[in-house]
């Protein structure tokens, strides 16, 4: 019983000089960690057009991003907007106009290559604010709802060269803060750079 505790104080006092001797051939470098840093990042940009359908109505819109890409994870800022075809769900009755603009930040991770394509999985977290014409006040802009919204995604994209692609993406979003019911639905969207 007493030969376990004398092998394992043996087979640590040998393992410590060789632990030693590993960390003494490894440098320390304080300026390469910043370039490792920065190493595979690259610009990315776009121009999109989307389309969302909330019940019975949709709308259409576009937007652009950017921001910089490493080969798993992507990080853009984004800034879009969007034209209702039923303003407030109606026929013109509510409203005459409705659009919206959004502002924010997109996350994406590619989690699967192939051939010239890669897919990812992303989400939109952003600031919205709604603007409306109403029949009452036809010469300005009423701010209507203003919040967070939230919005994952689904999107693949083929890389034509190395600094043009093409992507294809399916989205749900919807507002986190408030809950406005009227903004939430399933969109999709076409990228042209």
């Amino acid at each position: 019983m007493r030969r376990f505790p004398v092998l394992i104080m043996i087979v640590l006092a040998l393992s410590f000089p060789a632990a030693a001797a590993e960390s003494e051939d490894v440098k320390l470098d304080p300026e390469g960690w910043w370039a490792a840093l920065w190493d595979g990042v690259y610009p990315t940009y776009d121009l999109y057009a989307r389309s969302v359908l909330f019940g019975d109505s949709m709308n259409f819109g576009g937007g652009f991003t950017i921001g910089a890409e490493t080969d798993l994870f992507r990080f853009e800022f984004y800034a879009q907007g969007d034209y209702f075809m039923s303003p407030l769900g109606s026929t013109g009755s509510l409203a005459l106009l409705e659009f919206d603009i959004e502002s924010g930040l997109s996350l994406g991770w590619k989690f699967m290559k192939f051939w010239s394509f890669d897919v990812y999985v992303a989400c939109d977290i952003g600031y919205f604010m709604q603007f409306v014409i109403t029949p009452y006040q036809s010469d300005s802009y009423t701010l209507g709802f203003n919040g967070i919204m939230l919005r994952p995604k689904l999107m693949t994209e083929l890389n034509i060269g190395k600094w043009y692609g093409i992507s294809v993406g399916v989205f749900y979003q919807f507002p986190l803060y408030p809950a406005y019911e009227r903004y939430r639905g399933i969109g999709i969207m076409f990228s042209i750079l």
